[in-house]
């Protein structure tokens, strides 16, 4: 296959599993990079990075518009975004304005196919400036001419989550209690990473997944509560669940943002976590046959690598090099 996509937010989590997915599917990538706390690199002949910001206007693109020539790029996958910042503006930038600029490129240079990640947040009341900004960069597509799809996911699970790395740090930061916000009875549907990837990459070739959106996620909706106990018991750990009042967790939260370069959690992520997530993943089983890697399966993979190493998986550090 000489055919070539080209995937924003390349050298981030859920951008480095979708690269490898497309050289495994047969597709050059020219990946576009950006400034990661914890970038990953794929190491493959059919894969070229570049330095992106995406939040400059599509005429300002110039690496990536030298890149373009004489390729066939059948499809842009946007997966950059702004995470964890509670700055409208500095979200707005990359979420919105950066999807309207990607859009641009796509339609400069007659590529018609367009993948864009979306989030869970934009379907829930509580959005904040993340879940705005997402939603108005998504609207910006589906009201396009373009042969979008996009994916609404829930939590994506994955060594590198920082969601499931978070989750983690609070589990045992402890040794007898684990905090627990609210009551934990609202729920998660998280989907495993290596599933998106596939989807991602799968639908690019799918005539029946244009002009759609997907909600993504995997086979269980499970409580937080019973999320944390199933932690424990993969590390033969037990704790006693001790509920947080919801207002002194979203203070934390909001102390978090300004003294941490990744929080631990933030305010917003109180709010999510205070929001049931349901989604609905029989339309995409019906267009692509998608097949969840059953839950459990999948947190246990995650965890197998992850360890006792989460703390070090919230930091900062050095890129990452996999070579396929």
């Amino acid at each position: 296959m000489n055919k070539t996509l080209i995937i924003t937010g390349a050298n981030g989590y859920l951008g480095h599993y979708t690269v490898m997915e497309a050289v495994a599917q047969g597709y050059n990538v020219l990946a576009c990079s950006f400034k990661h706390f914890a970038p990953v690199r794929i190491d493959h002949p059919a894969v070229t990075y570049l330095e992106t910001d995406i939040s400059l206007p599509a005429d300002q693109q110039d690496n990536l518009r030298e890149a373009v020539r004489n390729r066939q790029v059948v499809a842009i996958i946007h997966v950059a975004a702004l995470l964890g910042s509670s700055d409208y503006a500095a979200n707005e930038k990359v979420n919105t304005t950066g999807v309207g600029n990607m859009m641009d490129f796509a339609t400069q240079h007659d590529i018609s196919r367009f993948v864009f990640i979306s989030s869970v947040v934009v379907l829930k009341q509580i959005k904040g400036p993340y879940g705005v900004t997402k939603l108005k960069g998504q609207e910006l597509l589906t009201a396009s001419a373009l042969d979008y799809t996009v994916f609404i996911p829930a939590l994506i699970m994955g060594p590198e989550s920082l969601g499931l790395n978070r989750v983690l740090k609070n589990v045992f930061r402890f040794p007898f209690f684990v905090p627990l916000i609210g009551q934990g009875r609202e729920t998660q549907h998280p989907v495993y990473v290596k599933d998106f990837a596939r989807e991602i990459i799968g639908v690019v070739a799918n005539e029946k997944t244009k002009r759609k959106v997907y909600q993504i996620a995997g086979d269980r909706v499970i409580a937080f509560r019973d999320f944390i106990r199933l932690i424990l018991r993969h590390y033969d750990k037990q704790r006693i669940l001790v509920p947080v009042p919801v207002f002194l967790a979203k203070a934390l939260g909001m102390l978090f943002q300004k003294v941490q370069k990744v929080p631990l959690f933030t305010a917003e992520h109180v709010k999510g976590i205070l929001q049931d997530s349901h989604l609905d993943i029989k339309p995409l089983q019906e267009d692509t046959g998608y097949q969840p890697t059953p839950f459990e399966q999948a947190l246990k993979a995650s965890l197998e690598v992850i360890g006792k190493d989460w703390n070090n998986m919230l930091k900062s550090r050095d890129e990452r090099v996999i070579k396929m």
